[in-house]
């Protein structure tokens, strides 16, 4: 594991985690998305952010990634309030994110779609085509680079997703339901990838309802329902509780749990 799953981590002087939210809010129209939620992430964690669908998991990670802007609260990533800041800053600055749905550029190959972030980030062709090959080996993609993104496979496409994200040079990267539609087998390849990024000092926000990935890969796990912040801790703990599994499996499956 990443980091201790009793303690968020600081830095050699205790200094505050590498982002921390705090209260924040995100209203459309007269529906509160995201309610008032309070949350730290430390440098090196893999952190889970989990719940049902609809409790505000995606909305969330939009507002850390500068693509939602806040209602209210505010967001601190690296000592910096970042609170009203957009993508692009963002991304400047070391969030990077993938999507529930792989968005590829079709006419390109798996090379170029990661050289596409890698150059936006690196000084020169050399270090920019370094980063590509980095970021596709971190990532598990062991196809010809020269494929093209046409050509691959759900679990393959993912990957190239992820070195995109990698190629930016993040110091978070959130990650939403990378495993939806994979085989448990391309699911335990693509989480031991995920598993080793905090060691090239990237730490992991996911959203995900696989329970046997969060219960493994995550030092932490947060739970949304309807928007608000029921629980966070360690992920055996937090799974054990009443109210995040009535929240997230339903009120049978929390009574038979009893």
């Amino acid at each position: 594991m990443s980091a201790s799953r009793e303690n968020v981590r600081t830095g050699p002087d205790g200094e505050p985690g590498l982002l921390r939210i705090t209260g924040a809010c995100v209203t459309f129209g007269g529906l509160r998305a995201v309610d008032d939620v309070s949350l730290e992430v430390g440098s090196g964690e893999i952190v889970g952010l989990v719940g049902p669908n609809g409790a505000g998991k995606s909305t969330l990670f939009g507002a850390i990634a500068g693509a939602v802007r806040l209602s209210g609260g505010s967001i601190e990533f690296a000592g910096r309030d970042v609170t009203g800041h957009g993508a692009q800053r963002m991304s400047t600055w070391g969030v990077a994110r993938t999507f529930q749905k792989v968005r590829l550029f079709p006419t390109m190959t798996a090379e170029e779609n990661v050289l596409v972030a890698a150059r936006a980030h690196h000084r020169n062709a050399r270090e920019a085509h370094e980063a590509v090959a980095a970021a596709l080996d971190m990532a598990g993609f062991t196809l010809d680079p020269a494929t093209p993104a046409t050509a691959l496979a759900l679990a393959d496409r993912k990957r190239v997703e992820i070195a995109r994200a990698v190629a930016s040079r993040p110091r978070l990267l959130l990650l939403d339901e990378m495993l939806n539609g994979l085989t448990r087998q391309e699911t335990d390849a693509l989480v031991a990838a995920v598993a080793k990024l905090p060691a090239a000092g990237i730490t992991v926000m996911l959203v995900e309802h696989v329970l046997h990935v969060v219960r493994s890969l995550c030092d932490r796990l947060a739970v949304l329902h309807h928007g608000k912040l029921i629980a966070t801790g360690d992920p055996a703990d937090v799974l054990a509780r009443d109210e995040v599994i009535e929240a997230w499996l339903g009120r049978a499956h929390a009574e038979g749990a009893r």
